[in-house]
């Protein structure tokens, strides 16, 4: 997987980049949270316990890439809500202006929108469906019905927790487990994060 800089690294990366004001994730492994409006949520985990860390170096690097990405996109494309570093964990939380901003800014694929915007982007669900009801998985679904349905979906091919405002109705089977209402856990190889329609994950919700 072809990242610019990825979200791992990015937690080495940030101290003192931006002023800390507070976030609307709480997450204890690397988490995408899609927000009602578009806009992206990402946390970021990661040991911070190498004698090797430089972090002043790595600092001035993720300063010149975000402000050189803020000048081209705008100041509103992308921040940083948080960053601190407690028992030799670090724990970065960005914001996105939305998914388009992300998966530029990463280099992955992050799609957001309904299930026709979906279909209409050239996203064809070929996947194996699991229905859930109550935040429990609930058997297979066939892909047809959930792309007959006009509910809202996140598509996307990373090893991280999605977290949606609403409820989860149906997942990819492949790579993913339920973990509640609104959170989908996503195990995708760290070799097959290609953004290849084989190992897409799709989420849907309302």
């Amino acid at each position: 997987m072809k990242k610019v800089i990825s979200i791992s690294l990015l937690c080495l990366l940030v101290t003192g980049l931006f002023s800390a004001c507070g976030n609307s994730l709480t997450a204890d492994r690397d988490t995408v949270y899609v927000q009602k409006r578009g806009k992206i949520v990402c946390a970021a985990i990661s040991e911070f316990d190498k004698e090797y860390y430089d972090e002043e170096e790595l600092r001035k690097y993720i300063e010149d890439r975000v402000q050189a990405y803020q000048e081209e996109h705008g100041k509103k494309s992308v921040g940083i809500e948080e960053f601190t570093v407690e028992d030799k964990v670090a724990k970065l939380y960005m914001k996105y202006e939305d998914c388009e901003s992300y998966q530029d800014f990463n280099e992955v694929t992050l799609f957001s929108g309904t299930v026709p915007q979906a279909l209409a982007a050239g996203f064809n669900f070929n996947a194996e469906f699991t229905k859930i009801e109550d935040g429990k998985a609930a058997g297979s679904v066939e892909n047809t019905t959930v792309m007959d349905s006009d509910c809202k979906v996140v598509i996307l091919s990373e090893k991280m927790d999605v977290k949606v405002d609403g409820t989860v109705q149906y997942m990819s089977t492949d790579y993913t487990t339920i973990k509640a209402k609104d959170t989908v856990a996503i195990e995708v190889p760290e070799e097959a994060e290609d953004g290849s329609e084989a190992t897409l994950v799709y989420v849907v919700y309302k």
